[in-house]
């Protein structure tokens, strides 16, 4: 009996490529919605901590909520269009920070603050967070460092190397093995040596978890401690942040933290409390961006004309100030300076098949884009 898993991709498989044989842009708009629906089943397998997909997520030690609930400052408001939406969307986590201060709060009862729910994604952010911590430290001379400084088995013959540059913006030309994304997932190491790992060499944007993988690597040779002890060290305990986990294999994905520590994260790009990072290197994992021809983006739910940076997004209509990072099945942290705010959001995505849900709304995310918006 085949398994859901694989029934999954056939039935994914089938619908592609019914939409490949048709025109554009009935056919764009279609396989936009096919990643999506893609994208929402996907992380109903791998959003917990007990996925079979996963290993078992290490410690990330930290606070208390009791302990670190002084640091917070809240005044929280009734808002039906939220509530409504938390209800319809498969939301789970859900935090609205106006000028440093939580003006909205909500969990489902299954949620643990957010901790029961993978970032996905949102782990390379703090992948590149690390990167200008240990360009801070000294041991990284510069992003345009050629990543064979740090990763010698892999050796480069080319004029122009890549350099960990290129693989924060997903620009090295990486041909990973999907064997080596699901081994390093359950908490094993590459099946592919370092030195076979091939480049292409076109150095066109094509998002490869493989690059975040090969970053984590780099930090844990120059720092000689894993991932998990790295992201306490540097990032949780500086901050104060609330206990986590995360798979010490990946360096892409799969940090399990409570909303309220993706909250903080989000401050260090609008209001820190604790300088961890230059500011210099926030604003170019803002800045140091690129415009993929073809990339789909759950926010925006479009593959153009949205932007990446070192895992942080941009794109949306009319908000080119906002900002965000973003994780397979909506996992958000969207920030606006303008308007001083930030929103968490962690959760999943209603199939389409859930006609009572938001998946037919014009955006997904809504009332988002205009809470981003409101002065208050």
């Amino acid at each position: 009996m085949l398994s859901k898993t694989i029934w999954l991709k056939i039935v994914i498989g089938i619908a592609l490529t019914s939409i490949l044989l048709m025109g554009t842009p009935l056919k764009t708009a279609l396989l936009d919605g096919a990643l999506l629906e893609a994208n929402a089943h996907l992380n109903d397998l791998m959003k917990s901590p007990n996925s079979f997909l996963l290993s078992t997520p290490t410690t990330i030690s930290g606070r208390t909520r009791e302990e670190q609930e002084e640091f917070f400052e809240k005044n929280t408001l009734a808002d039906d269009s939220l509530d409504t939406w938390f209800d319809r969307s498969q939301t789970q986590a859900l935090i609205v920070q106006k000028k440093g201060r939580i003006v909205y709060e909500r969990y489902s009862p299954d949620a643990d603050d957010g901790r029961n729910i993978n970032a996905m994604s949102m782990t390379k952010t703090i992948v590149a967070i690390l990167i200008g911590v240990a360009i801070d430290d000294g041991f990284i001379n510069s992003e345009k460092d050629s990543i064979s400084r740090y990763l010698p088995e892999i050796v480069q013959r080319s004029e122009n190397p890549v350099t960990l540059r290129d693989l924060l913006r997903h620009t090295s030309g990486i041909k990973s093995a999907s064997i080596d994304i699901r081994e390093t997932l359950k908490g094993n190491p590459l099946i592919t040596p370092l030195s076979e790992i091939s480049f292409d060499g076109d150095r066109l944007f094509r998002y490869d978890n493989m690059n975040y993988h090969l970053l984590s690597l780099v930090l844990r040779n120059i720092y000689n401690k894993p991932l998990n002890q790295l992201i306490v060290d540097k990032i949780w305990h500086p901050l104060k942040l609330e206990k986590a986990g995360v798979i010490n294999t990946t360096g892409y994905c799969c940090v399990f933290a409570t909303a309220r520590s993706w909250l903080e994260i989000g401050n260090l790009f609008l209001n820190p409390k604790i300088q961890i990072v230059a500011i210099s290197w926030l604003e170019k994992m803002v800045e140091d961006s690129v415009i993929p021809e073809w990339f789909f983006v759950q926010a925006t739910g479009k593959s153009a004309g949205n932007t990446y940076g070192y895992h942080l997004y941009g794109g949306l209509p009319e908000l080119s100030d906002v900002f965000w990072i973003e994780g397979m099945g909506l996992q958000l942290v969207m920030i606006n300076p303008q308007t001083q705010t930030i929103i968490v959001r962690l959760g999943g995505i209603p199939s389409a098949l859930n006609i009572f849900s938001n998946r037919y709304d014009s955006s997904i995310i809504a009332p988002l884009l205009k809470t981003l918006t409101t002065e208050r």
